[in-house]
């Protein structure tokens, strides 16, 4: 299948250079589609990248890769070969001065909480159960009280989710949870307890896949599979002119115009919709205004110690800590830091009203050293370099009611037969590698499929 090219620069654009658009690429090139993907910034990985301090590697996040569908592993493996690792490394709570296991386990709770809250917890969880359905739940604080019971929940749950999402849990959709909570119930309560049995890996997230050399290995092995020939960066999209249903130009940068035949898109769902021209009904774009993202800041400090723990990831639910994670990258890896040396990267999720998207990075370094003394006490002459980054439209916020919003905007895009959406910020969708995978190559199929029709 291939297009008039006195018309069209090439068959596909995609829009957004993340993982989901390389993705999409993978499978287009693999199709022997003539492509282009086209991202707004200077480099391709979107807020999935590898960068480097000092001498220290580290993620703009805390990623990892699940063994969740055999045809991605055996691709992602292809990709990197020996370079993909299986790591195995816990990941705690802090709380109240204390480290707990995440996932949360009885086992582990029986060891650290005091009788009294304990059997407040069992008498929640075995005892009195909500009387209510699952399907009657409307809010993550519901959904949190009805498989956890009160005191976990707001122990451990309910004060971390407010920190993550900026907003009460009872504001915010079931959906949050993504299905890393599951496994805390009767039936564990008594392997756990009862018969002694140790928890399941299904239960504790502590194995994954990780790249020797920083999750921007899976980037680097995909543009490189892609081919720089098919990438342009430093390509902002601005507009989206369209007629007769379907997309016929997108606007680069506000001042060059790209005649379209098929496109693939990334970019945040609201910012889609807000860059149609002709602009969509008045309802619509107030809907996808309402909807909101949340900002990441990262601030990183690269050590001269050889660790600061063993865990992949930190949480910290409490309010006076100003971050909501840790993690430590040679934790994944030793390839991310040379002996003697860690990093380790504080999550502060933000809107961009808030102060703290505003303030001076010094500033915010200070604040951020301070409160992590409450953890461990860190000579400060132990740090070796410090910096901050900015992670604009992190992830979506998923309130209640979120899917019928959603659906509106995503319904509205799909009236142009041409436009094809996909990712976690196109399908306002908690999505992971393996998923994106999935749904690039469910995009190339609908691709190939419309222009087939056209043809």
């Amino acid at each position: 299948m291939k297009i008039n090219q006195s018309k069209y620069e090439t068959e596909l654009h995609i829009l957004g250079g993340g993982p989901a658009g390389l993705a999409a690429a993978y499978y287009a090139k693999n199709q022997g589609l003539d492509f282009k993907l086209i991202e707004g910034g200077r480099n391709l990985g979107g807020n999935c990248r590898t960068l480097r301090l000092g001498d220290c590697l580290f993620d703009t996040g805390a990623h990892r890769f699940h063994d969740k569908d055999p045809e991605i592993t055996q691709l992602v493996k292809k990709l990197l070969g020996d370079d993909l690792l299986r790591v195995s490394a816990p990941s705690h709570i802090f709380h109240q001065d204390r480290f707990f296991q995440f996932p949360l386990t009885l086992s582990n709770l029986v060891r650290k909480l005091d009788p009294k809250t304990l059997f407040k917890i069992a008498v929640e969880n075995i005892g009195f159960r909500d009387s209510r359905s699952s399907a009657q739940i409307t809010n993550f604080a519901e959904f949190a009280h009805y498989h956890y019971g009160q005191t976990l929940s707001e122990k451990f749950l309910l004060n971390y989710s407010q920190k993550l999402w900026g907003l009460d849990a009872n504001l915010l959709s079931p959906v949050i949870s993504g299905g890393r909570l599951n496994g805390l119930n009767l039936k564990h309560f008594i392997q756990e307890s009862l018969l002694g049995q140790g928890e399941s890996p299904k239960h504790l997230d502590g194995t994954f896949f990780y790249p020797r050399y920083g999750f921007g290995m899976i980037v680097d092995k995909l543009a490189e599979s892609i081919g720089q020939l098919n990438i342009q960066t430093s390509c902002r999209i601005t507009r989206l002119l369209h007629s007769n249903r379907r997309i016929e130009n997108v606007v680069i940068n506000n001042n060059k115009t790209l005649p379209v035949s098929q496109v693939i898109s990334t970019l945040p769902l609201t910012l889609t919709v807000q860059m149609l021209e002709p602009e969509p009904p008045i309802e619509l774009l107030s809907i996808a205004r309402s909807i909101q993202f949340r900002h990441l800041i990262l601030v990183v400090f690269c050590l001269n110690s050889n660790s600061f723990s063993d865990n992949a990831s930190i949480y910290f639910p409490e309010p006076k800590f100003p971050f909501t994670r840790l993690y430590e990258p040679k934790n994944r890896s030793k390839k991310m830091a040379p002996d003697e040396q860690t990093a380790i990267v504080l999550e502060l999720p933000c809107y961009n009203d808030e102060a703290v998207w505003q303030m001076p990075d010094s500033s915010l370094q200070d604040q951020v050293w301070k409160a992590l003394q409450n953890v461990k006490l860190i000579d400060p002459s132990k740090i070796l370099q410090q910096k901050t980054f900015k992670l604009p439209f992190a992830y979506p916020v998923l309130t209640t009611g979120f899917e019928a919003k959603v659906t509106q905007l995503i319904e509205y895009c799909q009236k142009f037969e041409n436009l094809h959406l996909t990712g976690r910020n196109a399908l306002f969708r908690y999505l992971h590698l393996h998923d994106l995978f999935k749904l690039g190559q469910l995009s190339v199929e609908k691709v190939i499929k419309s222009s087939n029709a056209i043809c």
